[in-house]
């Protein structure tokens, strides 16, 4: 066999290779997609049930869905949030950081990531007065976006509480992932209850 041969086996080993890396990768994604789209409608469903006066609890176990984002910027994209951020919570939702403050809480800044190739894709084109609209068995919140910014990995200043302001910051990688894209936001008004939705 000469090395023509041998480079033309090679070159199509490499393709089909590279062909189920790639059914691989979209398969992956299609999974945790459905398994979010499960999350969030079960959640979304789950609200009808839940008495207006309920109390939220002063902890929530890791793994939990506590609410849902909703991008009207976005085709109104909803993403079920779930407590923690281990890599298989970051593989079905996004993950609210447990040393951050709830979106309910009244005060204090509440941490949320996600992926950027998943379910927090569309981060980077959010522009500074989009809304973001949050679901949870307590009510449902707006927040407002007013600031974008891209800061290294080692910066945790953008979890740091903002005296008298309610804070949502969402948490994601640029494409390359060497830096994080961060999106604030803030208000956090109530504008509904559960079973207003």
């Amino acid at each position: 066999m000469n090395l023509r041969k041998i480079l033309m086996i090679i070159g199509i080993l490499l393709i089909v290779s590279g062909i189920g890396v790639i059914i691989w990768f979209f398969t992956q994604n299609h999974i945790s997609e459905v398994k979010m789209k499960e999350n969030t409608n079960e959640f979304m469903v789950s609200l009808e049930s839940v008495p207006i006066n309920e109390a939220p609890p002063n902890k929530i176990l890791v793994g939990n869905t506590t609410g849902v984002l909703e991008f009207p910027s976005f085709n109104n994209d909803r993403v079920a949030i779930k407590e923690g951020t281990s890599n298989y919570i970051l593989s079905i939702a996004a993950g609210h950081m447990t040393n951050t403050e709830q979106v309910w809480a009244n005060s204090g800044t509440s941490a949320i990531a996600a992926h950027d190739n998943t379910f927090f894709k569309n981060v980077k084109d959010f522009k500074v007065g989009d809304k973001i609209i949050v679901y949870t068995r307590f009510g449902v919140y707006e927040y407002e976006i007013f600031e974008k910014k891209t800061i290294e990995p080692t910066d945790f200043s953008v979890l740091n509480d903002v005296p008298g302001q309610k804070t949502l910051t969402l948490i994601t990688c640029n494409f390359s992932g060497t830096k994080r894209v961060i999106v604030m936001a803030k208000g956090g008004v109530k504008i509904s209850n559960p079973q207003d939705i």
